[in-house]
Parts: C-alpha cells; sequence; structure tokens
C-alpha cells in the first residue's frame, strides 16, 4: 500500500496534537497529503413529554458552544500545521462521529486517531486505522512488532502496514503459541522480507499467561515504536485477538497500534 493521503481525526482543540504530530512525520516520510477532520456534534433538541420543550434560546447557546468549540479546534490544529511547517486540508462536518469519520477515511490510505476513536472506527473505516496514544513522539516508527497468527485479519494489517515495515530498521513478527509444525512465522516473514523489511520471528508459548501482556512485553524489551495486528479472529489459534486483547493493547501499549479489520 503506497501512502499518499493521511485523514486525522481531531476531536478538540490541542496546542500539541500527537495524531497530528505523527500525521505530520509521516506525510514527510511518503511524501502524503495531510487532511484534518473535526466532527461538530448536532445540537440536542429534546422534550420531556410533559410540556417541557428546549427554548430557541437554549437551542442557540448550545449551537453557539459548538460553533465555538469547533473554531477553537480549527486554529489549534491549523497553527499545529504552521509550526510543522506542513500544509493541511481542514474539514469540519456536523453529525456523529463514527459515521462521519467513517465516510471521509474511504477516501484515504491511512486514518489516525485516538486509541477510543480508532477502537471502534476501524471496523467501519475500510482502511487501516492508527491508534495514537497522547505520548507518541513525532516520527514515523522505525522500529514495529507485528502480533501475527495466520489469520486473514492479521494478513490485511500486514499488507496496510507494508510501506511502514519495509522501511523500518526493524521488523518482529510475534507468534504467540503457533500450531505443532507450523512455518506461519517464517512464510509471512519471507513476505515482508521480500518487501526490503529486515524481519525477525518470535515464536513463544503463553503457558497460560495473558497474551495481550506477552505482545506487549515484547514490545518494550525491544524498544518498539509501533505495533501491527489485525481486527480480531475466530479460531481457538486466533481469539487472542478478540476484543480483551485488542483492548488491553490499545489501553497500555502507550505506542501507537496500527489496526487492520
Amino acid at each position: 500500500m503506497s501512502i499518499r493521503k493521511v485523514l486525522v481525526i481531531v476531536s478538540e482543540a490541542e496546542e500539541d496534537n500527537a495524531c497530528l504530530r505523527m500525521a505530520f512525520a509521516i506525510a514527510e516520510q511518503h511524501k502524503a497529503q495531510v487532511a484534518a477532520l473535526y466532527v461538530k456534534p448536532v445540537v440536542a433538541v429534546y422534550s420531556d413529554g410533559m410540556g417541557f420543550d428546549m427554548t430557541p434560546s437554549i437551542i442557540e447557546a448550545q449551537q453557539s458552544y459548538l460553533d465555538s468549540a469547533s473554531r477553537k479546534a480549527e486554529e489549534a490544529t491549523k497553527a499545529q500545521a504552521a509550526k510543522a511547517q506542513c500544509q493541511i486540508e481542514w474539514r469540519c462536518e456536523e453529525g456523529d462521529e463514527q459515521l462521519v469519520a467513517a465516510s471521509h477515511a474511504h477516501y484515504a490510505d491511512l486514518v489516525l486517531a485516538t486509541p477510543d476513536t480508532a477502537r471502534d472506527l476501524m471496523f467501519v473505516a475500510g482502511v487501516p486505522v492508527i491508534a495514537v496514544p497522547a505520548q507518541t513522539p513525532p516520527q514515523s516508527p522505525k522500529s514495529i512488532l507485528v502480533a501475527w497468527n495466520g489469520s486473514r485479519e492479521s494478513a490485511r494489517a500486514v499488507r496496510d502496514a507494508m510501506d511502514f515495515l519495509s522501511s523500518a530498521d526493524q521488523v518482529i513478527v510475534a507468534v504467540i503459541d503457533p500450531p505443532a509444525g507450523s512455518q506461519t512465522g517464517e512464510d509471512i516473514a519471507g513476505l515482508i522480507a521480500s518487501h526490503g523489511g529486515k524481519v525477525d520471528v518470535r515464536e513463544m508459548l503463553s503457558g497460560g499467561q495473558n497474551i495481550g501482556s506477552l505482545l506487549l512485553r515484547e514490545a518494550k524489551a525491544n524498544g518498539v515504536s509501533m505495533i501491527v495486528m489485525g481486527g480480531y479472529g475466530h479460531s481457538r489459534f486466533r481469539e487472542w485477538v478478540l476484543g480483551g486483547v485488542t483492548d488491553q493493547i490499545l489501553s497500555d501499549a502507550g505506542l501507537p497500534v496500527l489496526l487492520s479489520h
């Protein structure tokens, strides 16, 4: 996958937005365009069914507050882009954040969002989503751990991340509890290496230990700057990528996680 258009989901006004920091670094490396999307909530209008309806003044006050928040987010985003000397396209649309973000994601190569937003967005984006925690440094990932289990989802994640994998200084393919006699780790390592990746395979037995903790321990021990993993699976060998592990990694990794569904 060639990265030419990067979409960043901006949730609020921040002087130093981690998603934007990483997007600017990726854009510089891959000569990509960056678009920043802010989704403005729809004004809530309600009635209690007992004769109390929201007055026009209350509705106007809500709208004024939301408009002000949107302007502040735009100003902060453009100021950060100017400081980084990166041109961006600002987008603002009203509606449900997941639905609006998904519709814009369909026309991007890559989406960056906070872990909370990325957790749900990956299922509807149709493109890879990088969950970016607040402490992420302003750089494109150079040491990457691939959480590999042979599933369709993890295969999709590897292909979606290939631009990063092929240019990384180090790629670790981590396989937990591989089936006996399986060469699954070596096979995917061969594919990554054929694209120029510097790859090493680590096969580990969980021995009843928490899978998410094992992956995070391996990432920390090797100074990894991004984890690549599929969204979920089905068989017994794949069940470690179901919700619990994904949620744990998104919550505890403290580093970007590229997710594909």
